[in-house]
């Protein structure tokens, strides 16, 4: 059995930014690339579903990001592995969505992105974990906590505000960064999320560590950063 399978857009990412420019493998790629980073021993299983492109570019001084996709200029059929965790990237950019009801074992997690509407509102009920950046919210939230099975993880610059239906709604708090890259944040709280969970069986205490870990990381490159001008 796999620790975690990945499914979902992976894309050919072109990041500039006013210092650089650089290509990097984005979506599920970056998710992979963060996991392999917080425990190189996990077991992972890459399955994209819809390979694509961006042109991503980056405003450090104000911590914003845009950028114009093609998310799926092909796509092929998931091997499905057993696993105990499965996350799905991006719920709203995948063409076809049938081979999630074929995951049978472990938890699933999926968070949506920016660009196309969810076509397949019903897709939600086979979801056990929601995660979505505060400025994609795409309908109420009452009415996707009450689609998913567990849960929605509403995440955004200062922490996340998580309403899980075993518990009671909480909110968690980190500090606001300034002149951060902002590119792949999400997807790095995920997979310490996930990593974190696996762990500890422990949901609040996983999406504070996590929300805490991104920071600390993100102080490290402006640190890092600012070695190398000097």
């Amino acid at each position: 059995m796999f620790d975690v399978s990945l499914y979902g857009n992976i894309t050919f990412d072109r990041i500039i930014n006013k210092e650089l420019t650089d290509n990097t493998v984005g979506s599920i790629g970056n998710v992979w690339r963060y996991l392999n980073y917080i425990n190189p021993k996990l077991k992972i299983n890459l399955q994209p579903t819809d390979f694509g492109e961006a042109l991503i570019l980056i405003n450090e001084d104000t911590a914003e990001r845009a950028s114009t996709t093609n998310m799926s200029l092909y796509n092929r059929k998931p091997k499905i592995q057993k696993s105990k965790w499965n996350h799905i990237a991006y719920l709203n950019q995948i063409q076809d969505l049938s081979f999630i009801s074929k995951i049978n074992t472990g938890v699933i997690s999926a968070d949506i992105c920016r660009g196309n509407h969810l076509q397949d509102i019903d897709v939600l009920k086979e979801i056990n974990y929601l995660f979505l950046a505060d400025e994609d919210i795409f309908m109420d939230i009452a009415d996707i906590v009450n689609l998913v099975k567990d849960g929605l993880i509403l995440h955004h610059s200062g922490g996340s505000s998580c309403f899980i239906k075993n518990m009671s709604s909480f909110n968690t708090e980190v500090d606001v960064l300034e002149n951060i890259n902002v590119l792949g944040c999400g997807d790095m709280f995920v997979s310490f999320f996930i990593n974190g969970y696996l762990d500890s069986n422990n949901f609040k205490q996983s999406i504070q560590n996590s929300h805490n870990s991104v920071t600390d990381y993100l102080k490290r490159e402006i640190k890092r950063k600012s070695h190398e001008k000097n």
